[in-house]
Formats: structure tokens, sequence, C-alpha cells
């Protein structure tokens, strides 16, 4: 029987705790100044996340062409260099 009362009141402490979850105050709804704001400074940070990343992807354009730039500036100094102690 001590089993039984322990069980009957385990669902009801339970049940008390659900009905306190979906009584939980509500936050109002978000005036239409609020809302345009928000979506304003979420435009203005995808913009300047669009930005960094075009930034971002021309200085790694840059490397690249610099890299290469380098590169044949050493060919065509190392060509020179043939070219001057060739009979």
């Amino acid at each position: 029987m001590a089993t039984k009362k322990r069980a009957v009141k385990r669902r009801a402490s339970r049940k008390t705790a659900s009905k306190a979850k979906k009584t939980v105050r509500r936050s109002k709804p978000a005036s239409k100044a609020k809302r345009r704001a928000t979506q304003v400074a979420n435009k203005r940070k995808r913009d300047l996340q669009k930005a960094t990343n075009k930034v971002k992807s021309l200085k790694k354009a840059l490397r690249t062409a610099e890299k290469s730039a380098r590169k044949k500036k050493t060919d065509y100094q190392k060509a020179q260099k043939r070219a001057a102690s060739t009979k």
C-alpha cells in the first residue's frame, strides 16, 4: 500500500511542475519600430560581413599575385645571369 501512495504523490508533483511551465509570463510582442530597427541592424551586419569577406579574398588574391610575380622576377634574374655568363 505504501508504494502505491508514493507513486500517486510523484505523479501529482510532476503535474504541478508542468502546470507551472505553462503559466510562465510571456514577453510582450516587439513594437514595429523595434522590429524594423533589428531588421536594419541585421542587414548592416550582413553587409559588414560581406565587405570583410571581400577584403579577405582580395588580400588573398594579392598575395598569390605577389608570389607569382616574385617567382617570375627570380626566373628573369636567373636568365639574365645565364645570358651574361655565356660566351
